[in-house]
């Protein structure tokens, strides 16, 4: 530490006026003052003309404004910081000559000695390999082991090492990749910034390719997008994006595996299986990629057979030579319940088959669409035989299509489905019921209507009513019980109808009629089947003009009560996680409640929750209310793995009802290797927000150098503080002294 002194002038007016006006001053003290004062002793004149111009000189010096400036210079040791990159993906080859990211930054460290050897004259030189945690090394060595790589937690670890030190600068020798989940995933740009704040600038060097894994070999699944509740004996379809990287021109061979639990206990995971190839689902795919670096949707489809929670994959089966395989397979959880429902409806192509398929978003509902030509009987061959299969459809749909459009059977084996339980509704058009000739078929005995081969539509629109039967009717539920007849009223008409006229001594219900009485909508029991006749067909205009929701709870329903699927059988005591499928370190929410026999949801009941985790380890949670259910987050998911949920209820401290049980599942991934992608962008952002520079290997080499010619930054601080002269008191208190020794001596001179 030592110290500089140097005085300063910041005169309030420029020199020349301040000389000029002291000058004139002193020439007239010196000229006109002596005439006042000649008859004093010469003593007493010399005294008052030293105190004139005394004060005099003061004030000339106050106008110049002087002060002392000092400045301290400490020179204590500083440090220097160079964090190298160990974590696993520093091991991709995608360096010169095949070398590894890591094997070049030991290289790159090795020459950098006689530099670092050097700046160690100057200050202290700490070598640190990094990962998700941070260990002092003697040198860099091409290992690199870490299984994370967290630049947020690393520079804060860093932040808190150098504590009080003087850092001068931090090498940051890394590809950038940010591999971290849960609280190891924090900001580095933050993290960055509060050391830029302390004067701790990092310069960073990038390693690696930008492309994942340079021009390595590998397919990568990503983004799988289902329907998780799934009914069992339903299509679900699967897209899964796939990533290549070195494949193009190679088929790739997808499929879809399935957990088979059959006789698997709860708590344990069945194995994986191909899932069974039926004629509605595709569960194995095979694509070409059409480039090296090319990414696709591909879309699979299963029936799920079993019924509860499953556990699906899909899995790109791995290329010759494929170094990296974990990132071939995605998995999730599947709910299927029972009580799903299939429904195939013919028809011809027109508006209301359109508004119709938007209830197969509903994942208990599949509408199977058969389009119709109609004009000629080779429309015969137009619908397969796979539709008429017993069991295959839960009810039948009939649109715009005349009895010639099917064979006779076709006819016979749809009247059988009936027969054993399966549904059949009728809607309107022109060439159906009697016009279309069902009068001379086999479903002419399960139709509660009169077919008469002559029947025309009637023109016009009829508003739809609930009938006196109907208002209470399941189907015709839109609304609140008390509001359902007035929300009746505010759906618009039908454009036209069929003529239905019920049958003679039929035990059907008319659920809905015209305002003048025309009978629109029939139903009727036929032992373990039901069936709808359905005298419209231009219900799309319900949801064109602003009730599309009665509309979709309408043909729901009536979807519903033909299959006799209107009640719901579902468990008192559930439980649901959300996500059902994490990536390590992610979080889900349970969601849990309990219901009476309606329904209704129950609230005076405690829960306990549980989560079992692939290792067999119980975690208790504290339950939180959301007002007719509960909730709790689970986040220690750092295991890969199928994670079980439990949930107990107790009423007055008593078991009420079964116990509820739900899994998610964590992937297999490896955040390092399945996508090691050089981040070059972070490294920029890092040090940026420090305040120092992204560089290259020779721009480090010649910025080390100019630290050994120049002197490092924060090596030495100049602190620097003025001192003023003449603002202050001892100014002040000098110019009354010499005013009031003036008058005094004037005043005992008899001059004041």
């Amino acid at each position: 530490m030592y110290s500089l002194m140097s005085l300063q002038f910041e005169p309030a007016w420029s020199w020349i006026i301040i000389v000029g006006l002291f000058a004139v001053a002193v020439f007239v003290i010196r000229s006109a003052y002596p005439s006042q004062i000649r008859h004093l002793a010469t003593t007493r004149q010399r005294l008052l003309q030293l105190c004139r111009l005394a004060f005099l000189l003061l004030l000339f010096l106050v106008s110049l404004r002087p002060s002392i400036s000092v400045s301290n210079e400490d020179q204590s040791r500083s440090v220097l910081y160079l964090l190298a990159d160990s974590s696993r993906s520093m091991q991709t080859e995608d360096g010169g000559g095949g070398r590894t990211r890591r094997t070049a930054v030991a290289e790159f460290s090795t020459s950098l000695k006689p530099l670092l050897d050097t700046l160690a004259e100057k200050c202290e030189i700490r070598l640190r390999d990094f990962a998700d945690q941070i260990a002092s090394t003697e040198s860099i060595t091409p290992a690199a082991e870490g299984k994370l790589t967290a630049f947020g937690q690393i520079l804060d670890l860093a932040s808190e090492e150098m504590a009080k030190d003087r850092v001068a600068a931090v090498l940051l020798l890394s590809d950038g990749r940010q591999a971290a989940f849960g609280d190891l995933d924090s900001d580095p740009a933050a993290a960055a910034r509060r050391l830029g704040r302390q004067q701790r600038p990092i310069y960073s060097v990038g390693y690696g390719g930008i492309e994942a894994g340079g021009s390595q070999l590998d397919l990568s699944l990503e983004e799988l997008d289902l329907s998780r509740e799934v009914f069992q004996g339903n299509a679900l379809p699967v897209r899964v994006r796939l990533k290549s990287t070195g494949a193009g021109g190679k088929p790739v061979t997808l499929r879809l595996l399935l957990e088979n639990r059959n006789g698997v206990p709860e708590g344990k995971s069945g194995n994986l299986e191909p899932a069974a190839a039926v004629d509605s689902a595709k569960p194995v795919l095979q694509v070409t990629p059409g480039s090296d670096a090319d990414e696709q949707t591909v879309q699979l489809q299963l029936v799920p057979e079993q019924t509860g929670d499953l556990k699906l994959a899909v899995e790109a089966e791995a290329l010759p030579g494929e170094a990296r395989r974990t990132n071939n397979r995605v998995e999730t959880i599947i709910r299927v319940r029972r009580g799903g429902i299939r429904v195939a409806c013919f028809d011809i192509i027109r508006t209301e088959q359109k508004w119709l398929r938007k209830i197969n978003d509903s994942s208990r509902i599949q509408l199977d669409f058969q389009a119709i030509r109609t004009g000629t009987l080779s429309s015969r061959a137009q619908i397969p035989d796979r539709f008429f299969e017993p069991g295959r459809y839960d009810a039948f749909i009939i649109g715009d299509v005349p009895a010639s459009a099917f064979r006779p059977d076709q006819l016979q084996a749809l009247a059988r489905c009936c027969s054993r339980g399966a549904g059949l509704m009728m809607i309107g058009g022109r060439r159906n019921f009697g016009e279309g000739g069902y009068g001379q078929t086999v479903l002419a005995s399960l139709l509660p209507v009169e077919l008469p081969p002559v029947n025309p539509q009637t023109s016009g629109p009829r508003k739809m009513l609930p009938s006196r039967d109907g208002l209470a009717h399941f189907v015709m539920q839109i609304a609140a019980p008390d509001q359902n007849r007035q929300r009746w009223e505010q759906v618009p008409p039908l454009t036209g109808a069929n003529n239905l006229q019920l049958r003679n001594n039929s035990l059907a219900q008319i659920l809905a009629v015209s305002e003048d009485g025309l009978p629109l909508l029939i139903g009727q029991g036929t032992g373990p089947g039901r069936v709808l006749a359905f005298a419209g067909d231009t219900t799309w205009q319900w949801a064109m003009q602003g009730f599309e929701e009665e509309h979709a709870r309408f043909w729901r329903q009536v979807i519903f009560w033909l299959t006799r699927k209107e009640t719901d059988d579902s468990q008192a005591v559930w439980i649901q996680a959300s996500p059902r499928d994490l990536s390590p370190g992610m979080p889900t929410e349970l969601t849990f409640g309990a219901r009476d026999p309606q329904g209704q949801p129950l609230t005076d009941l405690q829960f306990q929750v549980e989560v079992v985790n692939p290792e067999g380890k119980a975690s208790s949670l504290v339950p939180r209310s959301l007002g007719d259910s509960s909730a709790a987050e689970f986040s220690e998911t750092p295991l890969p793995g199928d994670y079980w949920a439990r949930v107990r209820a107790l009423r007055d401290g008593q078991p009420f009802g079964n116990i509820g049980v739900t899994r998610f599942h964590v992937l297999q991934r490896d955040p390092e290797l399945d996508d090691p992608a050089a981040d070059f962008a972070l490294l920029r952002e890092i040090s940026h927000a420090s305040g120092g520079e992204f560089l290259s290997e020779d721009q480090l080499r010649k910025k080390l150098q100019s630290w050994i010619d120049q002197g490092l930054p924060g090596l030495s601080v100049r602190r620097q503080e003025q001192i003023s002269l003449w603002d202050n008191w001892g100014t002040l208190l000098l110019l009354t002294a010499i005013l009031t020794t003036e008058w005094t001596l004037r005043r005992r001179s008899g001059l004041a």
